[in-house]
């Protein structure tokens, strides 16, 4: 006995000397309330850095999408030619005075060709690019709200671990207040053997209850630590989170009436009006595209060597409007249109969907608030009774009239009644704060 002793000593003092050095390379950082956990994440943790980006990138779409409806363009093209071998031609010898039906050979051409040319043209008019302009806003908006979003779903984790910390820091004081019970009890079970009263199996017992008791002890500790070291990753590490609120704080019911929260619904709504955007381009993707085009060359011809000082410059250009219209006479344009078509139905059903399903959401965090209090009360009531029975018990004990084990059942009943009370009031405050969030989008 005395070796499980020892053994959980070791594990003790193992686990009090590493905590200082894991929080060695971290700074640490007092927080009184969630909100201020809320607050400091928000300008560590990463997620929100890239928001920014992701902000960025959608503005970029947007000013890319309105320089599409345009989409200017210049190509420019050089080249330099040697006709090592010009073409023969034959035409009639008539041209040149010949007889009729004869032909003259010649060679036409120069050897020596360079060519420069430019050529700006537009789009005038682009209905299907045009369209893309109102989708690329849409995209900002959702990517905006589909941003909220995320900050919503790490505010909902922080909280769980939030109330986790607490709930294992109150749970450690109730679990050292039943540690110095547990000695108390085998102080009197020892003196009582010493004594000659009763055996030694009353002793083991006595100790074993002690032993366990210091080992439940010994996982808050661990269970604290790891909920730091999540909690410490929201903040990237870069700080050493202490919780100084007390969980005892939600020992009382606020008036919470309403829940809002409208973002699943905004972001559905969204989602299905990108679909009719996309499905409506895709449809005018298929019309016509009127746009500017010119054309402006430069020409050096020479017989002599490359832009010889004899040489010839000749120039040629135009300016005018066309019209291209790629017939929709494909497959893949039919199925196309008709897919996003069918992807915009699909949204809109997700919509009239999401409006219910959120108002259920909404509601239900009412109801999880008040089943959480409702418990609470219940426990305190069990706590009370349960105090009540140790302390008669343990005075029943000291009378001599009432055997070990129905003492050390009855702690056992007493602290599992006190670990109750403080898990339910981890429930109440979760859902509380569960109720504060959801309110803040």
């Amino acid at each position: 006995m005395k070796k499980l002793v020892n053994i959980h000593k070791q594990k003790l003092l193992l686990t009090i000397l590493l905590l200082p050095i894991m929080g060695w390379s971290q700074e640490t950082k007092e927080f009184l309330t969630l909100e201020e956990v809320l607050v400091f994440a928000k300008e560590k943790k990463v997620n929100f850095r890239n928001d920014i980006i992701q902000q960025n990138l959608a503005e970029l779409n947007r000013k890319t999408a309105i320089g599409n409806a345009f989409n200017p363009r210049i190509p420019a093209s050089a080249q330099i030619i040697d006709n090592m071998n010009l073409q023969t031609n034959y035409i009639p010898a008539e041209v040149f005075g010949g007889s009729p039906g004869s032909f003259r050979k010649i060679t036409m051409g120069l050897q020596y060709v360079g060519t420069f040319s430019i050529q700006p043209q537009f789009d005038i008019i682009n209905l299907g690019n045009i369209s893309r302009i109102k989708l690329s806003k849409t995209n900002q908006e959702f990517i905006a709200n589909q941003q909220k979003i995320n900050e919503w779903n790490i505010y909902d984790q922080l909280n769980g671990v939030y109330f986790n910390i607490l709930s294992f820091q109150e749970q450690k004081k109730v679990v050292d207040e039943n540690i110095d019970i547990a000695k108390q009890i085998l102080t009197l079970v020892n003196n009582r053997f010493e004594e000659g009263l009763v055996r030694k199996q009353d002793v083991n017992e006595a100790e074993v209850n002690l032993i366990r008791l210091q080992d439940q002890l010994s996982q808050l500790q661990f269970n604290i630590q790891i909920q730091q070291q999540n909690l410490a990753l929201f903040f990237e590490n870069e700080a050493s989170p202490i919780l100084n609120q007390s969980i005892r704080d939600f020992d009382r019911k606020k008036m919470l009436t309403e829940t809002r929260n409208d973002l699943w619904i905004k972001h559905y709504e969204l989602k299905e009006k990108m679909a009719e955007q996309e499905w409506k381009s895709s449809q005018k993707q298929q019309l016509p595209v009127l746009g500017f085009v010119s054309s402006f060359n430069w020409q050096n011809l020479s017989n002599q060597s490359f832009f010889h000082s004899n040489s010839n410059w000749i120039n040629f250009n135009y300016v005018g409007l066309r019209l291209s219209w790629e017939l929709p006479t494909t497959v893949l344009k039919y199925s196309a249109v008709k897919e996003k078509k069918m992807q915009w139905q699909i949204a809109e059903n997700e919509v009239n969907h999401f409006i219910r399903e959120n108002e259920t959401r909404n509601s239900n965090l009412l109801v999880e608030y008040e089943k959480a209090f409702s418990q609470l009360e219940n426990y305190k009531k069990i706590q009370t009774l349960k105090e009540g029975t140790y302390q008669k018990y343990f005075d029943q004990y000291q009378e001599n009239i009432l055997s070990l084990d129905k003492l050390l059942t009855a702690q056992t009943d007493m602290l599992l009644s006190q670990l109750n009370v403080v898990t339910a009031l981890a429930g109440v405050g979760f859902n509380e704060n569960k109720i504060i969030i959801n309110n803040k989008f």
